[in-house]
């Protein structure tokens, strides 16, 4: 019992006994690994961004190879130093191009600006290819792509009309002068109702390398109900405003256009085939006056009168 009482004195001792320097001693540790941990070299991977300053001889020129944004860095330098790099502070690399034939161009180390005792190990990629053709610029129009169909019972009003028609294209020569029209996106139509219909439409994406003025147009759609012909045949012609004598011809016919519904409903026999001859001269015995129908519903339209004028024989003057 004694000898475990002593064992646990020395515990005691051994952990309180000069507690001071033994603080003391322990934080002198901490700091000299902190110090030379610090100090050791090690290597971390940094995004620098890339600004491209075209060359002089490139102003009428288009860049088609594709260039990165930004290139990854391997760089070499102590624990301390990496650590205090912020990534977002650090400036983007200039590239300045002296003439549109130079294809390549390699990073060197010194570009980047980098803290003292930090150094470039790797840029990846290490160099930049670049391709210069002609630029040019041409108006298109543009062409609205229409998805789906109408209800049975509607019909278009008309083409597709669009704001702008035509579309500023700028980009390589070859390319543009290629293209024939600007595409819109597809409009579906299957669930338009009758009337005007605007609708801002995307355009379709430019090809590689080249651009368009805007990217939306302004479309309207106009939708009525669905029109139908029909002949109405024969119209028997009567007189009006005095009793003629005899009317050459008796009958016409009708050429008619309008919604089909109400197309289909009419009867003809509601159609009056007039003409009026109320101030026809007295002194003349046949005069040749048009003829009018009346009947028609709202939204019938006529397209054709056979024969549109009839001749009208007055009855014959009473002799004095």
């Amino acid at each position: 019992m004694g000898a475990f009482v002593d064992a646990l004195n020395a515990i005691r001792l051994f952990f309180t006994e000069n507690l001071g320097l033994k603080a003391s001693a322990l934080g002198i540790a901490i700091l000299m690994f902190s110090l030379v941990h610090g100090a050791e070299d090690m290597e971390r991977n940094v995004y620098v961004g890339v600004v491209v300053q075209p060359p002089p001889d490139a102003q009428d020129m288009i860049l088609v190879t594709e260039i990165p944004d930004r290139v990854r860095v391997r760089l070499k330098g102590s624990r301390a130093r990496l650590n205090a790099i912020r990534q977002e502070n650090l400036p983007p690399v200039d590239v300045k191009l002296k003439t549109r034939d130079e294809p390549r161009y390699y990073f060197e180390k010194e570009m980047f600006d980098l803290p003292t005792g930090v150094s470039v190990m790797q840029v990846v990629p290490p160099s930049l290819a670049f391709k210069w053709v002609p630029r040019t610029v041409r108006e298109l129009p543009v062409e609205v792509f229409l998805d789906g169909k109408l209800s049975p019972a509607l019909e278009w009003a008309g083409e597709p009309e669009v704001f702008p028609e035509t579309i500023e294209v700028e980009g390589p020569r070859d390319v543009v002068n290629s293209m024939r029209t600007v595409r819109s996106m597809e409009v579906d139509v299957t669930k338009l109702e009758e009337g005007v219909v605007q609708r801002e439409v995307p355009l379709v994406g430019a090809p590689a390398n080249t651009s368009f003025e805007a990217q939306t147009v302004l479309v309207t759609l106009r939708v009525q109900p669905k029109m139908k012909e029909r002949v109405l045949s024969p119209l028997r012609v009567d007189a009006e405003g005095v009793v003629p004598r005899a009317l050459r011809p008796r009958a016409i016919t009708a050429r008619i256009r309008g919604p089909q519904a109400i197309v289909d409903a009419l009867n003809p026999a509601s159609v009056l085939a007039i003409v009026n001859v109320a101030d026809a001269p007295d002194h003349k015995d046949a005069v040749r006056v048009p003829v009018e129908l009346r009947g028609l519903p709202d939204g019938i339209e006529v397209l054709e009168l056979d024969p549109a004028v009839v001749t009208v024989l007055l009855a014959a003057a009473a002799p004095p």
